[in-house]
């Protein structure tokens, strides 16, 4: 019987499309003239226009493909991509995730897909006309912008209503740079998609070997199209549609690019992703050439100026170009010089220029490298200290006396102090506070604060940006350690000195895990039966860490400490310095459906991954958790959608630790017997975990 009535509703639907969905024909309007001989004519379902992708789109001067294996229409209109999933409302603009509020749909073996949707995401103007039951686009900006109607009680709104969970990267509006003071795209012509054969990528050239500030992408064939966008916290992000990603890195960084990395970002449609870290703030340009064969990212240049100073107290360097420079400081030649490395910069003049300063005799400008200026400045003797202060376009490099007692080994990153000072400290009665969020790490001495002076050391080699010395309500000595990222400190003692090593923390942990406690402040997750997804993952993310801390060999690290939000991007980085394993916690949800239940474990498996593998660490977590509560298993799922794993350098999973949807697995999470049984089952699962690496 259950089979006739699917046969029956199959011949209902391929007999009577619009009678079997409920819906109604519509007219359609492009600049003001109406379609017509569409081989499926515009329809109304449950309130939504929907229309055959290929027929209205490729009159807008679009390009439709349909990817038969995955279900998927992809829509290229000029430099935008929009990937649309048939019964999803899952969508992919420019590779950035934005959730309709009606799904594509097959009706008699065509794709129907939203109208407004779409429409409104390549920019143009959709209207409904209810009087003649039709839906108006006008491709054209006419100045005169009218207020839309929707059809009966449609009302689709600007912006999703759902927000997803967290895992993915923010909707485009959070991510594409609103500010001017970051990098600016100087790119004169957009790059227009074309119909091409899936490419394959197989080379990317970097300055080194272009021989200019520039990284070209080489493709075995034509490339259909690219998109590029520029983060918030300044990673430019170049995607190439249609392509699979044959090559290897790691690549070289050079001039104002920190890193670059790139990914197969998608595998329906093809899509390579590169990713430029930047530095600083410069200008770029995306160009295609004729053949389409090479993408060129450019860079400009900064010229470079440089300005001694001197007055009884202090030596300056005012390094001042077109707009801010990025400088590095090495100590390798110490004590002979100071060597200033400025990237991306091309020097105006160059040559051996005097000082006769407090501390500085002359110092040697010249073109180190393409793209390298470098600046070695000779002392007359000693090693003083060094501060930067930064400017719009200028960096000044202020060479000046330090605290006494108090020295920097820039060679081997110790912070040396005297015993001529410090006649004697208890080393194990220092007191630490690793605010490694911040970039902070304070050290209380148990001596008091007279003996070192107070004021602020400035160090600035990658590691350290500054050392600073005062004094607590109690009269100690506190030294707060202002570093470039996290960091460890180590303690020890000579016949002459306290020697304080700043040090990685991969250096001196045998084992390090990142646990990342999903969404938090203005991103509460899931909230269903007055449980707040941050809140829940919070707790049980504090429980395992605390249980990890226990061990020696172990360190373990948090991305956030309390309710406050932190975008995914700094969640992946600030694991990738340092991570062996990497954990992050949340809580499920599906609406409607306040019965389904239980934990589930994510992953994204990689190319890179050697011996021990995501894939393995999600099943050894999967079954802890499920042992330790019985709950519904789920199981340990890929995909290659979340940024959490698929951005991650070391094995990493996305837990699902319950539904807050349903209301009985709410209330248990809720409690702390439930949380407590949960972090100890993670705590379990990686402690096996670390013992297969």
């Amino acid at each position: 019987m259950k089979r006739l009535t699917y046969i029956l509703a199959f011949l209902l639907v391929i007999m009577f499309p619009a009678a079997a969905y409920g819906a109604t024909h519509a007219r359609l309007i492009i600049d003001n003239q109406e379609v017509t001989g569409l081989d499926v004519p515009p329809i109304i379902i449950d309130d939504r226009v929907m229309v055959p992708a290929r027929g209205v789109f490729e009159r807008m001067d679009g390009i439709v493909e349909w990817n038969y294996r995955h279900r998927q229409v992809t829509v290229l209109h000029n430099n935008d991509v929009l990937v649309m999933t048939i019964n999803e409302t899952v969508a992919w603009l420019n590779g950035e995730l934005l959730i309709m509020d009606t799904p594509p749909v097959i009706i008699n073996d065509r794709t129907l897909i939203p109208l407004r949707f779409p429409a409104e995401a390549f920019g143009f103007d959709v209207d409904w006309d209810e009087e003649g039951r039709a839906a108006i686009i006008n491709t054209v900006d006419n100045g005169t912008p009218e207020t839309p109607h929707d059809p009966p009680s449609e009302n689709i709104p600007e912006e999703p209503t759902h927000q997803p969970d967290g895992h993915l990267d923010p909707p485009p509006e959070q991510n594409y740079q609103p500010d001017s003071n970051l990098s600016t795209d100087i790119s004169s012509t957009p790059i227009i998609s074309e119909p091409h054969p899936t490419t394959n990528i197989t080379a990317l050239r970097t300055p080194i070997d272009t021989g200019a500030m520039a990284y070209t992408i080489i493709a075995s064939s034509a490339i259909s199209s690219v998109n590029h966008f520029l983060l918030l916290d300044n990673r430019l992000v170049v995607d190439i549609y249609n392509a699979r990603a044959n090559i290897s890195g790691p690549f070289v960084a050079y001039g104002p690019v920190r890193e670059v990395r790139h990914s197969q970002f998608s595998r329906s449609p093809y899509v390579t992703r590169i990713v430029f870290e930047m530095a600083i703030q410069t200008e770029f340009s995306v160009s295609l050439s004729y053949d389409r064969r090479t993408l060129t990212i450019a860079f400009t240049q900064n010229n470079i100026s440089i300005t001694p100073a001197s007055n009884t107290y202090m030596d300056t360097l005012l390094i001042r170009g077109g707009f801010q420079p990025s400088i590095r400081l090495s100590a390798a030649n110490y004590p002979h010089y100071l060597a200033i490395y400025i990237d991306n910069a091309v020097a105006s003049s160059v040559g051996e220029f005097f000082l006769s300063g407090v501390f500085v005799s002359h110092y040697v400008a010249e073109q180190h490298s393409n793209g390298v200026m470098l600046v070695r400045v000779f002392m007359h003797s000693g090693w003083p200290a060094v501060s930067l202060e930064h400017g719009l376009d200028y960096v000044s490099v202020i060479i000046h006396r330090g605290l006494d007692g108090i020295r920097y080994d820039f060679w081997s990153r110790e912070l040396r102090l005297s015993r001529d000072v410090i006649h004697y400290m208890d080393i194990t009665q220092v007191r630490r506070n690793n605010e490694y969020l911040l970039n902070r790490y304070t050290l209380t001495l148990p001596i008091a604060a007279y003996g070192l002076g107070l004021g602020s050391l400035y160090v600035a080699d990658n590691y350290l940006n500054s050392v600073v010395v005062r004094r607590t309500s109690a009269g100690y000595a506190q030294l707060i350690f202002e570093t470039s990222r996290v960091m460890a400190l180590t303690i020890h003692e000579t016949y002459d000195e306290y020697i304080i090593r700043v040090r990685l923390p991969q250096d001196i942990h045998q084992f390090i895990v990142v646990i990342d406690p999903g969404h938090g402040g203005r991103d509460p997750g899931a909230v269903h039966h007055g449980v707040r997804e941050s809140n829940v993952v919070l707790a049980i993310s504090h429980m395992v860490a605390e249980r990890l801390s226990r061990h020696d060999n172990i360190q373990v690290y948090m991305t956030r400490h309390t309710d406050v939000f932190v975008p995914l991007s700094e969640r992946v980085s600030f694991a990738n310095q340092m991570a062996d394993l990497f954990v992050s916690v949340h809580a499920n949800a599906v609406n409607n459906r306040p019965n389904v239940s239980g934990i589930e474990t994510w992953y994204t498996p990689h190319s890179r991954e050697v011996g021990f593998t995501s894939r393995q660490f999600a099943q050894i977590i999967q079954r802890h958790m499920i042992e330790a509560t019985g709950a519904v298993d789920r199981g340990a799922r890929t995909t290659p959608n979340f940024v959490v794993t698929r951005d991650t350098t070391m094995p990493a999973v996305l837990l699902e630790v319950g539904f807050l949807s349903n209301a009985q697995e709410a209330a248990r999470l809720a409690s702390t017997a439930h949380q407590q049984l949960l972090a100890q089952a993670i705590y379990e699962g990686i402690l096996e975990a670390l013992m297969r690496l």
